[in-house]
């Protein structure tokens, strides 16, 4: 039996205005990752070679979700790894970010390794352009960044006692004072803090131990985190897995992530953040039984 109102109020049905819809706010929860044996690359010349990685993809804002279209949306918090680097990326990696900002006394960095230890040339600014050359050994920090000791140290082919003699004292506060770039200078010391000594995203992470291995800079990272190892989809030797949170690709933004990279090869993956869009064209996706999705992409050194 349906009851009117009484009087001329009108009926509570007419007045009544429906709740709005309660919309769901995206996870700000990490997104879990796993890589294997990955070329990744931070700038085209500036790679990191990725033997094996697991950590977790943190948000930079917590209201923005991790996209692949903005690097600098995301930093990657590094559980334990494997990570090694030519040294052509490391002298890219010096001169197209670490020392690129404007008045940088050092310029025109050349790396190279020579039994077990790291040699430096470059250019000194000090009114005239002055060469260099430096000679080192590499050891880790108490709080887990990078030291090159500088054993030996030339300028315009004489010794040089200290760092600090190279480079005078007005140089090296310049350099302290652009340290956000991941480089300074401490007695005959030059630190490299990787939580800021790469482009975006920025990896932060603890190395127990550095070395040089196979004519290639070998870092070690672990931060005494223990998070279970990551069962990816497609089962292969060369693969980038995220699983969990939130992340954003093109149009696309994916909950619940569930999400594999492969390439085109099976022993290894060429992966630029920056230029993902062309890889994924070049190749072709498939969708899971279980929601997720795996791209295949083509190698980026093939998509060139």
């Amino acid at each position: 039996m349906l009851v009117g109102s009484c009087g001329s109020e009108p009926a509570a049905s007419a007045k009544a205005k429906p709740f709005p819809e309660k919309r769901e706010v995206p996870s700000a929860e990490p997104v879990e990752i796993q890589m294997k044996n990955v070329n990744f690359r931070l700038a085209k010349e500036i790679v990191l070679e990725v033997r094996s990685l697991r950590g977790q993809l943190q948000r930079t804002q917590p209201a923005v979700p991790v996209s692949f279209d903005d690097a600098a949306s995301f930093k990657v918090s590094i559980n334990s790894a494997e990570v090694a680097m030519t040294p052509a990326s490391l002298s890219a990696l010096l001169n197209s970010y670490v020392l690129a900002y404007p008045g940088a006394p050092i310029r025109n960095i050349e790396v190279s390794f020579k039994d077990g230890r790291i040699l430096e040339k470059g250019t000194m600014h000090k009114g005239i352009d002055i060469p260099f050359e430096i000679e080192g050994s590499l050891s880790t920090t108490a709080d887990g960044n990078i030291r090159m000791h500088a054993g030996k140290i030339k300028s315009a082919h004489l010794p040089v006692k200290g760092l600090l003699h190279l480079f005078g004292e007005d140089l090296s506060k310049l350099v302290k004072r652009n340290a956000g770039r991941g480089m300074t200078i401490a007695e005959d010391d030059i630190i490299l803090d990787l939580r800021s000594a790469t482009p975006p995203p920025h990896m932060e992470g603890r190395v127990t131990r550095v070395g040089i291995e196979g004519g290639k800079l070998v870092q070690v990272f672990d931060s005494g985190r223990r998070a279970a190892p990551l069962d990816p989809p497609f089962q292969t030797a060369a693969y980038i897995y995220h699983r969990g949170g939130v992340v954003r690709f093109g149009k696309l933004t994916m909950t619940d992530t569930d999400l594999e990279i492969v390439g085109d090869r099976r022993d290894y993956l060429d992966f630029f953040q920056r230029e993902y869009l062309k890889q994924l064209i070049a190749g072709y996706s498939k969708t899971t039984p279980a929601n997720g999705l795996v791209a295949h992409m083509v190698d980026y050194s093939r998509v060139q």
